[in-house]
């Protein structure tokens, strides 16, 4: 469209014989006037101008009144220096006609050092060539706000299709602020959370290159950053320009080590089921956004927090029906799930990660020789007694009769190791039912993150072929020591 604007200009130059003919354009953005193409022979315009609306001269004046004004000698002489746009004084102008371009979208600027102004013919010229630009601005305004949807649309888009697909609440946490990020050009994104009666702030997602330090700090709600402070008010923050030069300045603790000197944005969200939920957007550089944009990215946040809630429930849904009724620990598939987002979760922040699988033998000649009244019993003291001896922190869940599996977020392995021989030495102390010499042996399988893998798939498998050289090297020796004829009487 540049190329177009430029050929009427210098169609409208050559006509008149002008000495500048300029296009200027309002920047709402920036509330001023922005130079879009001209045709001079002044060495002192610039090629690439803008300045502010108010304060600009003549131009202010015929933006302000919205009509034509046309002016001869004497009063050009009275206004050589309310020009801003010639870059130094510019003398011997004879006549100059500023006119305004689609209501308060833009100015046409003419003047001339050969004509005391312009005689009506000339003036028609003008203002016909005032329609033509009119028209071509409409036009390129149609083809911006075409290209914005469309932006917008496949923004939600592609978003919504993420989400989908999403296995985590962090994989769709950071879908959201590296889709945000990269639409608004921004630096940096945070997704900060803050759970129903909790006392501390902590970042679900990031995108840019914050600092590991920050991504694992939890945030108190009285750190005063301007992001928590938006958040515990429960309204909307926006700063065009930080102020590098306040020391007490930060977004969510000191010496956080994020930029203070672009733009800041943050969306407020949550309720009262899921908490404060809020939308962080951060630019090294002032943020250039439309109200096209502003609503592209609230709606963004909305419909991610529409799937938050979703996975919310689910989750909710999962602590009531995914237990096991006989120990209160999750069942295969909960703790499965559980286990997936854990090592997506751990990757995506580099945290540590491990996985412990005990199984109990001899089970199955239990069940032989055992009553299934008294052995259930039996069990339900076992499930108790194990469930007594969990730290918080870790999370178990029942595979199968005589299978556990123990998870834990950030921990050492040392430490599940430690619990299980915790739990060894608990089934190795239960007394059989009804007094049976039924000794239960603990045998154990381990994997962590990142030595044995950094997929699902490969720690399980670690874990599993652990446990079964464990099983193979003392099972027959576990089951000679425990002959059914002189470990179990009737």
């Amino acid at each position: 469209m540049m190329p177009t604007f430029q050929l009427v200009v210098n169609w409208l130059s050559n006509v008149l014989d002008a000495y500048t003919v300029a296009f200027f354009v309002l920047d709402p953005l920036k509330n001023g006037f922005r130079l879009v193409t001209s045709q001079s022979l002044s060495k002192h315009l610039h090629k690439s101008l803008s300045f502010p609306k108010d304060g600009s001269g003549l131009l202010s004046q015929v933006h302000k009144v919205g009509h034509t004004v046309h002016l001869g000698k004497v009063e050009v002489e009275k206004l050589a220096g309310c020009l801003p746009f010639y870059r130094e004084g510019e003398g011997g102008i004879k006549g100059l006609l500023v006119t305004p371009v689609a209501g308060e979208a833009g100015l046409l600027y003419v003047d001339t050092k050969r004509h005391w102004g312009f005689n009506d013919k000339q003036q028609k010229w003008i203002h016909e060539t005032a329609l033509i630009l009119e028209q071509l601005l409409d036009q390129q305004h149609r083809l911006q706000e075409r290209d914005s949807f469309s932006r917008i649309l496949t923004l939600w888009h592609d978003l919504i299709d993420a989400m989908t697909k999403a296995r985590t609440r962090t994989e769709a946490a950071q879908t959201l602020v590296q889709s945000c990020a990269a639409y608004t050009r921004a630096d940096f994104a945070f997704l900060v959370e803050r759970g129903c009666g909790e006392k501390f702030y902590h970042l679900v997602g990031t995108a840019g290159r914050v600092p590991q330090r920050l991504l694992h700090t939890a945030i108190p709600l009285d750190s005063r950053g301007l992001v928590i402070e938006s958040l515990e008010a429960s309204k909307p923050l926006f700063i065009p320009a930080l102020n590098p030069d306040v020391s007490d300045h930060y977004l969510f603790v000191a010496g956080e080590h994020l930029p203070h000197q672009g733009s800041l944005w943050v969306l407020n969200g949550g309720s009262a089921q899921l908490g404060a939920l809020g939308l962080a957007l951060l630019g090294k550089k002032r943020l250039s956004l439309t109200q096209d944009d502003r609503v592209a990215v609230e709606k963004s946040f909305r419909i991610f927090e529409a799937f938050y809630e979703r996975w919310h429930y689910q989750h909710t849904y999962a602590e009531w029906t995914c237990k096991d009724g006989a120990s209160g620990f999750l069942t295969p598939w909960a703790f499965a799930t559980y286990v997936k987002e854990a090592v997506h979760a751990a990757l995506q922040n580099s945290e540590p990660l491990s996985v412990v699988i005990l199984q109990y033998e001899p089970w199955q000649y239990a069940q032989a020789v055992i009553p299934p009244s008294e052995l259930d019993v039996w069990e339900k003291t076992l499930m108790v007694s194990l469930k007594r001896h969990v730290p918080p922190g870790i999370v178990v869940g029942r595979l199968a009769q005589n299978r556990c599996g123990l998870l834990a977020l950030g921990g050492e392995l040392r430490d599940l190791l430690a619990l299980a021989e915790t739990f060894r030495r608990v089934c190795g102390g239960l007394p059989g039912p009804k007094k049976k010499k039924l000794v239960l042996k603990t045998f154990v399988g381990q994997a962590q993150m990142p030595q044995d893998g950094v997929t699902y798939d490969e720690l399980w498998m670690a874990a599993c072929r652990r446990l079964f050289h464990s099983l193979h090297g003392g099972s027959k020796a576990s089951a000679d020591g425990s002959a059914p004829s002189e470990k179990i009487s009737n």
